[in-house]
């Protein structure tokens, strides 16, 4: 009998085991693997009117040629845009630190040395750099995705990085084609495999053969004379892949990562010496964005969240200075590089983005200009909220008693959604009364800086706290809850 009872015990317990691990498997497969939501379709004429408006009044534009609706976003923009062409130069597997140094101090020396070029440009302000910072799972593909659509994936990509489908989201490669731009790309084939048949020409190159450090280079830079003389395109895109293959062969002191360097800006400087505007015609500015989908260890392995992996840069040179006087490096996420291309190209930002612009690329901008990408960029994420929040009904909610004063957190409200619509709501009755002239319109008055800072605490909250992998807004509470206290008391930076 007390055999019989001891068996009974035996099997609840093994029950109660097995559906533990059950549970934990299920719990592990759900946080680390989640379905991430997204939206479906693409941006359009919407996203130059506020949340809400009458639908009625863009519902004609489907027989728009390319031309017509590139002029039809530029006109609804307000915001001429500030180039005409672009130039996406990836180095893959380049850690910012080697480019901008780290913590207030420069690159090591060595480094610093192997690319004058490019050093040059930052200390004359016609480069602005940026440690745009890349999120986990750090492998190309879901980098390459991050910054085309502005959503960030998840670990799942790391298999798909493998096996590349093609991109069915929202994205700015798509938005630029919506517009009649002609796409070229020579580089990493992940392009290929993410936008089929997008291209007009291509040479893609494998990315597995990491013990090739030169012909996978030499594949990209021999188009170089002959794309930069063509004017057909309005985007290029160079994927080099030789420099992450030094790091996994070597490591970052590897003896192959300086004369790597140096290539790299002599690649920079032939681009920025040819893309410049030629007969005093300033309606083919070009813009060259040099980038990194991720950094590297001491090891050169990648695909972790250390800040070795997380370091990529996001390097911006224009044809002429961007206006901004400051030589530090600057911190962004790798996400807000599709917002701030839609922005500077005058195309509608990607859906699901959760980035905000990056301020100092738009300094040459008027005050009025810059509030009103200020705006858009707002619009397009409450969108995004309103779609993945039910409860952010902003005209359900009263802000009058709203703090937001920097000296506390904004939990003390009963919802997430009632903290992102009185954060929106104060942007946008500031921004309203100052358009109306209610407020005194001076560029360097406190109620300008008043309204730079009210939009960019509702960017950062709603991008600090957005629920990249929601389960539920419960969920999304919860990583309000343990966010990093007083993101209202950020600076905005604009002016």
């Amino acid at each position: 009998d007390s055999s019989s009872v001891t068996c009974k015990k035996l099997t609840v317990i093994a029950v109660l085991a097995v559906l533990i691990q059950v549970f934990g498997l299920a719990l592990f497969v759900l946080g680390f693997f989640p379905v991430k939501p997204a939206l479906s379709g693409f941006s359009g004429v919407e996203s130059f009117y506020p949340p809400g408006a009458d639908s009625a009044e863009f519902q004609n534009i489907t027989n728009l040629s390319d031309s017509q609706l590139k002029y039809l976003y530029q006109e609804l923009s307000l915001v001429p845009p500030l180039f005409d062409r672009l130039i996406l130069m990836v180095i893959d597997g380049l850690p910012a630190e080697f480019v901008l140094g780290k913590d207030g101090e420069p690159p090591p020396k060595s480094f610093k040395e192997a690319m004058p070029y490019t050093q040059s440009l930052l200390s004359k302000g016609r480069a602005i750099g940026y440690h745009a910072k890349a999120a986990p799972p750090t492998v190309t593909m879901p980098r390459l995705k991050a910054m085309v659509s502005g959503a960030v994936g998840g670990f799942l990509d790391v298999a798909f990085n493998f096996n590349t489908q093609a991109l069915l989201d929202d994205n700015i490669i798509v938005q630029f084609l919506k517009v009649g731009w002609k796409l070229v790309m020579h580089g990493d084939d992940t392009w290929l495999k993410l936008f089929p048949g997008m291209f007009s020409r291509h040479d893609g190159v494998s990315s597995f053969f990491v013990k090739d450090t030169i012909q996978v280079d030499q594949n990209v830079s021999r188009h170089l004379v002959d794309e930069l003389s063509r004017a057909d395109w309005s985007l290029l895109i160079l994927h080099y892949l030789g420099l992450d293959h030094v790091g996994h062969l070597g490591g970052r002191n590897s003896v192959l990562m300086v004369p790597k360097l140096g290539e790299m800006d002599e690649v920079v400087k032939m681009i920025d010496l040819n893309s410049s505007p030629t007969n005093n015609n300033d309606q083919r500015r070009t813009l060259l964005l040099v980038v990194s989908d991720h950094g590297m260890t001491e090891n050169g392995n990648h695909g972790g969240s250390s800040f070795e992996e997380t370091d990529s840069l996001a390097l911006f040179i224009g044809p002429t200075n961007f206006g901004s006087t400051s030589g530090t490096p600057n911190k962004a996420n790798q996400v807000d590089l599709a917002s701030t291309l839609a922005l500077l190209f005058g195309v509608p930002i990607p859906k699901n983005n959760v980035g905000m612009l990056m301020p100092e690329t738009f300094k040459s901008l008027t005050v009025d200009q810059q509030l009103r990408l200020l705006e858009l960029n707002s619009w397009q994420l409450l969108r995004l909220l309103e779609a993945q929040l039910p409860g952010l009904v902003c005209e359900n909610f009263s802000c009058d008693n709203f703090r937001d004063d920097g000296s506390e957190r904004t939990r003390g409200y009963s919802s997430l959604e009632e903290t992102f619509c009185c954060l929106y709501m104060k942007a946008a009755d500031l921004h309203r009364s100052w358009k109306s002239g209610e407020e005194i319109r001076s560029a360097g008055g406190d109620n300008c800086h008043s309204i730079l800072m009210a939009y960019h605490n509702f960017l950062r909250t709603a991008k600090t706290c957005w629920p990249t992998y929601i389960w539920s807004s419960r969920y999304a509470r919860f990583m309000f809850d343990t966010a990093e206290p007083s993101v209202s008391s950020r600076k905005a930076s604009f002016l």
